[in-house]
């Protein structure tokens, strides 16, 4: 059950004890964790393994192949944020607390607006479009 440990790129070491390492590596409103004996560099997989919590408040977990757990960022607010992550393993359960960073997020509309060129010519197009579908209908 346990996979051998390959950081993913981007991750960096939220905290550490004598036995276990986390990591955390962000993504798109989300946040991929993975916890790693020291010992061996083996990671604790599977589902029901690890619990978090995100300024103190419960989040869901999800296991994914491979050994890492990813929690939604997405109705978080930019900025530090303290994680605590709870990891049953051999036998114990051990508390791994640190502070992660999470980037500022983006809206439909801000990233339209940052697309402001873009988005004007795709308007463009289609509003030429609907014309011409509508003149083709009347002449018909």
């Amino acid at each position: 059950m346990a996979a051998t440990s390959a950081p993913p790129n981007g991750s960096t070491i939220v905290a550490r004890s004598a036995v276990l390492t986390l990591t955390a590596a962000q993504s798109s409103h989300s946040l991929a964790l993975q916890v790693a004996r020291i010992s061996d560099h083996r990671l604790i997989a599977g589902p029901g393994n690890v619990t978090a919590t995100l300024d103190g408040h419960s989040v869901p977990v999800t296991a994914r192949p491979g050994g890492s757990y990813v929690i939604s960022t997405r109705d978080q607010s930019a900025g530090a944020h303290s994680l605590g992550v709870v990891v049953s393993h051999d036998g114990i359960r051990e508390l791994l607390t640190g502070t992660v960073t999470l980037p500022q997020q983006q809206s439909v509309l801000e990233m339209l607006q940052g697309h402001g060129m873009a988005a004007w010519w795709v308007l463009n197009i289609v509003v030429v479009l609907i014309a011409v579908l509508i003149i083709s209908r009347r002449r018909r």
